[in-house]
């Protein structure tokens, strides 16, 4: 039976690297939960700001990752610094992964905008929950116990250019990747560059009228000897307060969103993926609400903040 437990977990590492195709947790509104994949997003909304996040994936799917996030980042010491600390739990299959990232952005004036440097360490736990594993043989010694939960380090690092009508990121967002041996039993940390998962975003913000924009965006990340892969998105904004959005996401969904701001300083989304992958068969698709607040915002009615 130890071979069987080995065939799961392995199955479950290659889901989880194959299908999830990315270190972080994979967000359809990352743009407002930017230290997700970029540490020097820390500070860059001028304010304290705290972001909530929980992703159900691929519902109905049988071990589909779930995950939970929670963000705060806020500039500190006239402006030039902003810290960051995400909080994140995600979920697939009998593994689950549980994290602390902590950031830190130097952040200096350049042309009409602001670029950002940013930094990233933390720990995460790995754990695999076997008693969750339905087995054909009833009281199975193999199963009876979860493993113990590891710990190990990790890093990122990034750069993140804004002003108020554009902006442009490049990160690492772990550079350290994490691989279970089956034959030791134990989870192994390498630094290897073929892992780093590179991730570029750059958008911008169209005015149509006084109460309409658009705002059109992108996502592309490479995993290892994957494709890379995409997120086009676009937003329509109607009056700063009501946003809609469409994304494709290359080889795998089609996402609708929409977001609304009761006030200035709270944010509340939803999303909902729609699975155009080999697996659309077999799940109704993905779900994700997000809850941010800004404490202390201000900001002026000529300058509002669109990412």
């Amino acid at each position: 039976m130890k071979g069987q437990r080995n065939i799961t977990l392995a199955f479950a590492a290659l889901l989880s690297v194959g299908l999830h195709a990315q270190h972080t947790p994979l967000t359809t509104q990352y743009l407002f939960n930017g230290l997700l994949i970029n540490p020097a997003y820390a500070g860059s909304r001028d304010a304290l700001t705290a972001n909530l996040t929980y992703r159900q994936q691929w519902v109905g799917f049988e071990g589909a990752p779930t995950t939970q996030i929670l963000s705060v980042h806020s500039p500190v010491n006239g402006k030039h610094i902003g810290l960051g600390l995400m909080v994140y739990n995600d979920r697939i299959g009998v593994s689950r992964e549980t994290g602390v990232m902590t950031n830190y952005a130097y952040r200096l004036r350049l042309g009409t905008g602001k670029l950002a440097l940013g930094i990233g360490a933390g720990l995460k736990v790995l754990q695999a929950d076997w008693t969750s594993v339905r087995t054909t043989t009833a009281g199975d010694a193999e199963f009876a116990t979860n493993s113990h939960g590891v710990v190990k380090p990790n890093f990122s690092a990034g750069a993140y250019y804004y002003n108020k009508r554009w902006f442009a990121g490049l990160s690492v967002p772990f550079i350290l990747s994490q691989a279970y041996n089956v034959q030791t039993e134990s989870w192994e940390v390498k630094n290897d560059t073929r892992h780093y998962q590179p991730m570029l975003t750059a958008g911008m913000v169209v005015e149509l009228e006084h109460d309409l924009k658009l705002k059109p965006s992108v996502l592309l990340r490479k995993a290892g000897g994957n494709p890379v892969q995409a997120d086009l998105n676009m937003n329509m904004i109607w009056k700063d307060s009501f946003w809609l959005g469409v994304s494709y996401r290359t080889s795998d969904a089609v996402c609708f969103s929409v977001e609304v701001l009761p006030t200035k300083q709270f944010r509340i989304g939803y999303a909902y993926d729609l699975g155009i992958n080999a697996l659309r068969t077999y799940h109704q698709g993905s779900h994700e609400v997000m809850l941010q607040y800004e404490f202390g915002y201000h900001v002026k009615a000529k300058d509002p903040r669109y990412f």
